[in-house]
């Protein structure tokens, strides 16, 4: 509960300049009512309170241009009981602040406070007050035509309205044939059986109107929007006898989640472009299999090896080091594995953790234990973050696995903690169930800081304040299938979690889970997973899993699939300035690297509806194919011009690529795209300029130095630009904390670069955008005439050029 210190210190604060203080009710007989409304002004939004005495309270923020964005709906706050919701229906007092409200029930009251909490962001607070209130709500009204995103990581919808949210951190969702079978194994405090169940909730939701809502209680709660119970109210109800949310003003969705980032903090954007690379797990000989992926062409940045250093420590020091030297020979950075429990027969760490007190204690004061089942049966404790003793253990382990030569590791679980536990901190049971995974990944993070390399640290659970504390995160255990839980889920969970604020995440490629029942993982549906996972914030490869029936899984080197894999594990390396140019605007204003087109176009009731695909970055739409024996789908394009990559280039899976003729399509409108076994729908935007690694790049990691493994310092004086020119002006990224601006007046097209350093640069780009009548005559580069060539009948321009670190590109037509 935030707010309450916050709130507890504006009460000796008089009632000026139209701000509602908020203070605790006094035994003192309440001050004389008041009719006028109480108006407060935080920044570009705007709070109206109303609160006559024996009438209904009520709030309405509105932005800088006086529209209306929020308010409260009739009769807005409820206590509940064991009785069921009472009704909170009339003001008995407004006393510094604090409005009290009456109930039907003489023993029942609450009170409400709406208070100014940074620039465009209110703090809303709600308690009740008297025996048995379990649960508080407030009613916002649900005008018709807002859609709501966001909620963290969902796999059930990207727009949530008319559906009932439950924001508790669960280790799901499953299918319906998989529920009846991990209920035996799961522990029940982490078992996710519904469908919006998942392993990172945010209680966030961002409506399409320009503002969002952020309920602060650890504790959980449920956001009924505009469900068929009462289609004209979002319920924002807490299991607690107190409510702590802010209202974010926007007036775009993209402004309200920027002031929501920044409030809860961003990602750490990592010190390694290893992340941006293409991830592979091998299966078997590590090393073997690395070789393998060199030999065959693939571009690989991390290789992901699973030695559980916890829970039940299966590392071994010199095994450790001797792979780990081996991978960075071989040009890759390595993870491996922990969770947050301790094996009870990991010797003699869980008796450090006993005689320390470093693991959560059960209500009955007793060392918590639950089983943990994989393969095996194992019987665990739970480390407590919460005490200094618990991060110190884990902290040391931690530090063995760096010792041992790991850049990172796959943070697991830390679903399972029950809401009667007792930790160090003396957080009560049911909010420490939802911040313990805070407190867990906050742990790593510290660590983090203070390690004496880059770390790849990827997170599977997470709530609010984990955000900041989540460099990666990743989608969970997803089914081997085509739907629900499957390739469809992860296209939903990669959109809802850019409208949570989170940018650096990635899927199970070729999903995880592939129980009795399920549908097996086949080389198409791994085709699509692979394109589609080239376009994420992480392209990471699952090749493991859990599967107890039915034939093998599908591996990248099988024939069926190797072309793909190579291709766009290359596309993906080559996409590194872009992509890491693109999180530059997350850093800035929160605006996430995979953008529901919401963000980018909030007047386009057409954009704002589309689900199933999303921006790239600025420049690129990635319209995911989800269905299987699909040649072609149809995608809608905002408002610009667009290039459809398929028909626009021939991509080799060496990472060549030749533009050939293609035409703009006119935004704002549905069109068919080709979408061939080897081919994801791409549309490059009119006007952008696209930078590109050397195609001979092979890992983006930093190791390799003196072999034949071309690394990313390799081809650091080395760029390829694609670029679609139209007129007018477009700015763009050449790559982390670098610009460029692109600019197409009449007879010249100009394009001036902000870069870190002077480089070759390689440009192949299409006129197609431009006049018909326009075509290259001359070409300097800093002012030195540049040779180059020009294919009339494709309106293909190519040339390479030298440039400044401030360069610029200048190309003359013909007059």
């Amino acid at each position: 509960m935030r707010n309450r210190l916050l709130l507890a210190s504006l009460a000796v604060a008089p009632l000026t300049g139209g701000l509602l203080a908020a203070a605790p009710l006094s035994s003192a007989a309440p001050a004389s009512p008041s009719q006028a409304p109480i108006v407060s002004t935080a920044g570009d939004l705007e709070a109206v309170v109303t609160a006559p005495v024996g009438g209904d309270w009520s709030v309405r923020f509105s932005d800088r241009t006086g529209t209306v964005v929020a308010s409260v709906a009739h009769e807005a706050i409820g206590l509940e009981t064991a009785a069921g919701r009472v009704l909170a229906d009339h003001v008995v007092s407004v006393d510094g602040g604090v409005v009290e409200l009456g109930t039907p029930d003489p023993a029942l009251t609450a009170t409400v406070s709406v208070t100014p909490d940074g620039d465009g962001v209110f703090a809303v607070q709600v308690a009740g007050h008297g025996d048995g209130v379990t649960g508080v709500s407030l009613d916002l009204k649900a005008p018709g035509g807002e859609r709501y995103l966001g909620l963290g990581e969902r796999s059930d919808a990207v727009d949530h309205r008319g559906k009932s949210v439950l924001n508790r951190v669960m280790d799901g969702p499953y299918t319906e044939t998989q529920a009846e079978i991990v209920r035996t194994f799961v522990p029940e405090p982490g078992l996710g059986k519904r469908p919006d169940s998942t392993y990172y909730p945010i209680p966030w939701v961002l409506s399409t109107a320009g503002y969002g809502v952020l309920v602060d209680n650890d504790e959980d709660s449920t956001f009924d929007l505009a469900t068929p119970e009462h289609r004209t109210v979002n319920r924002f109800a807490v299991e607690s006898d107190e409510l702590d949310l802010r209202v974010f003003g926007g007036p775009t969705p993209a402004r309200a989640l920027a002031r929501m980032t920044a409030a809860i903090g961003r990602q750490p954007m990592l010190d390694t472009a290893s992340v941006y690379g293409a991830w592979f797990q091998p299966r078997g000989d590590a090393v073997a299999q690395i070789d393998d992926q060199r030999d065959r062409g693939v571009a690989v940045s991390v290789a992901q090896t699973y030695v559980h250093y916890l829970p039940c420590g299966s590392q071994d020091t010199e095994r450790e080091r001797a792979l780990t030297a081996a991978l960075h020979e071989r040009g890759v950075a390595v993870t491996t594995y922990f969770n947050p429990m301790v094996c009870q027969n990991y010797q003699p760490v869980y008796d450090q953790g006993l005689e320390t007190n470093a693991f959560t204690r059960a209500a009955d004061g007793s060392v918590l234990q639950y089983p943990y089942n994989t393969a095996s049966h194992f019987e665990v404790s739970q480390i407590d973050f919460s005490a200094a003793s618990g991060q110190a253990l884990f902290k040391q382990l931690l530090q063995e696995s760096v010792d041992d030569g790991y850049d990172g590791w796959m943070e697991d679980f830390g679903e399972y903690t029950p809401d009667d536990v007792i930790s160090a901190d003396g957080t009560p049971g049911p909010a420490m169930h939802n911040r313990y995974v805070e407190q867990y990944h906050a742990t790593a993070r510290d660590f983090e800081e203070s390690a004496p390399r880059p770390l790849l640290r990827f997170q599977r659970s997470g709530w609010t304040d984990a955000v900041k504390e989540s460099s990666i995160v990743w989608g969970g255990d997803p089914t081997t299938g085509w739907g629900f839980d499957g390739l469809t889920s992860s296209v939903t969970q990669g959109i809802t979690m850019g409208t949570s604020g989170v940018t650096t995440w990635g899927p199970d490629i070729g999903g995880f889970m592939t129980l009795p029942g399920d549908p097996y993982l086949t080389p198409e549906l791994l085709n699509r997973w692979i394109q589609y996972g080239a376009f994420t914030g992480v392209m990471r490869l699952q090749s493991g899993g859990i599967q107890y029936v039915g034939p093998t899984k599908p591996l990248v080197s099988d024939p069926e699939v190797e072309p793909v894999w190579k291709t766009y594990t290359r596309l993906r390396t080559m996409l590194y300035p872009y992509i890491a140019g693109s999180q530059d605007a997350y850093e800035r204003s929160g605006l996430p690297l995979m953008r529901h087109l919401a963000l980018v176009h909030p007047g386009d009731r057409k954009a704002a509806a589309a689900d199933d695909e999303y921006l790239f970055g600025s420049d690129l739409l990635v319209a995911p194919v989800t269905t299987q024996l699909t040649p072609m789908r149809k995608v809608y394009l905002p408002r610009g011009k667009w290039l459809e990559l398929a028909g626009a280039w021939n991509l080799k899976d060496t990472g060549r690529f030749t533009l050939k003729k293609a035409k703009m399509i006119g935004g704002e409108r549905t069109v068919v795209a080709q979408a061939p076994l080897d081919t994801i729908p791409l549309f490059l935007r009119g006007g952008a300029v696209v930078p590109m690694l050397p195609r001979t790049v092979d890992t983006l990691s930093e190791y390799g130095d003196g072999t034949d493994v071309e690394s990313l310092t390799d081809a650091a004086d080395r760029r390829t630009l694609l670029a679609a020119p139209v007129a007018g002006t477009s700015r763009g990224t050449l790559g982390p904390d670098e610009t460029l601006r692109s600019q197409v007046k009449r007879a010249a097209w100009t394009l001036r670069l902000d870069g870190a350093q002077a480089r070759t640069y390689d440009l192949q780009a299409t006129l197609t955008g431009l006049a018909p009548s326009w075509e290259p005559c001359r070409v300097e580069a800093d002012g030195r005439k540049v040779s180059f060539a020009y294919d009339a009948r494709t309106r293909v321009l190519t040339l390479s050029a030298a440039l400044g670190a401030d360069g610029v590109l200048e190309v003359t037509a013909c007059r």
